[in-house]
């Protein structure tokens, strides 16, 4: 009974056994199988603290036999590829779930030999544990084969949590450059100068343009008179007869007294001289100026009986110095000194015309 007994025991301890030791066997393959695609899967997080708004990047390698650059290519799921980097097209949105979370920026797969690393650029934008969709790469690569790829939450940082900050500080004033606030200051009162000039220039305007307009026309006069001046003193420098000396003499002095009075003396006969200027300037000659013109007017008689009255009856009568049509010996030289002094008095300033202009 105890043999049968036994017996019937043995079979079944040993069969008990067996069964055991088969199960081990079993999971044993299945649990070194896990832990070595668990091996081959690393996920990095660059940097290593994220706050809301940074820019991060996140990656991960895997194993994959499999030519997902291929599959890319063929099925148009690549954008491009420099530098041996493929860049995912992210255009059809494949992220939009995650935007309210975070922005993905960029895409990315890197191959060397067997080994994928698939980048992942992204803008959190809320504080907590992110969590990314996971990603088929196959979808991705718009093919048929492919890996799910699946990452780890990350975790977002708020920089107020950090600085114990819950509101916002106020903006704080512009920071100036060493020596700046001189410049400002310069610019400033530089600014006030032109501004103050301008405003009396508007109020005084009338009174400054008359001004303007004075001191062109006493430029213009001292220009003219200077002109005049020299070719009076080239005419006794070069020899010519006395009627070319008093042909010259006088255009030079019409000219001179055109451009002073503003009149048209080229038409005006030399006995007319004094009368022409006394209506240009409305008769408002002091004695000295007066006296000049007389002075002139009398060289223009003498210069045209110089010029017309040669071999004339009148130029044959005695005393022949005082009749003929010709210049005595130095008259020349007297007539330039005395025409040059005439032109001096009528540019002589008088107090009483200072204010009102010259004449």
């Amino acid at each position: 009974m105890s043999f049968l007994s036994g017996r019937s025991v043995f079979p079944v301890s040993l069969l008990l056994a067996l069964a055991v030791l088969g199960g081990a066997v079993a999971v044993l393959p299945l649990s070194a199988q896990e832990s070595q695609q668990r091996g081959t899967f690393t996920q990095i997080l660059i940097p290593k603290e994220v706050y809301v708004g940074d820019t991060a990047q996140l990656s991960c390698s895997f194993q994959s036999s499999v030519d997902l650059y291929a599959l890319a290519q063929e099925g148009g799921g690549a954008s491009r590829i420099e530098g041996g980097i493929l860049y995912f097209d992210l255009s059809d949105g494949v992220f939009a779930a995650m935007e309210p979370s975070c922005s993905v920026t960029q895409l990315s797969l890197r191959q060397v030999g067997m080994t994928y690393t698939l980048v992942l650029n992204f803008i959190p934008w809320r504080p907590g544990a992110l969590t990314f969709l996971p990603l088929d790469l196959g979808k991705l690569c718009r093919a048929e084969a492919g890996r799910i790829i699946t990452f780890e939450p990350v975790e977002i940082l708020s920089l107020s949590d950090k600085l114990g900050v819950s509101t916002l500080r106020p903006p704080a004033s512009p920071l100036l450059l060493p020596g700046t606030k001189y410049i400002v200051w310069s610019i400033i009162i530089l600014s006030a100068f032109v501004l103050v000039m301008l405003a009396l220039l508007l109020v005084n305007f009338a009174a400054v343009l008359k001004h303007a307009v004075l001191v062109k026309e006493r430029f213009g006069y001292r220009k003219n008179a200077f002109l005049t001046k020299q070719k009076l003193k080239r005419l006794i420098k070069n020899e010519r007869s006395d009627a070319e000396f008093a042909r010259e003499w006088q255009q030079i002095m019409r000219s001179y007294l055109d451009y002073r009075f503003s009149t048209r003396f080229f038409s005006v006969t030399s006995r007319d001289i004094a009368r022409a200027v006394a209506s240009a300037t409305g008769d408002m000659l002091d004695i000295e100026q007066e006296n000049a013109v007389l002075s002139i007017q009398s060289v223009f008689i003498r210069t045209d009986y110089i010029r017309y009255a040669k071999n004339s009856p009148d130029s044959r009568k005695l005393p022949a110095r005082d009749h003929e049509a010709a210049f005595a010996s130095g008259e020349k030289e007297l007539i330039v000194d005395r025409t040059l002094g005439d032109i001096g008095e009528l540019e002589t300033e008088r107090e009483e015309f200072k204010t009102y202009g010259r004449v």
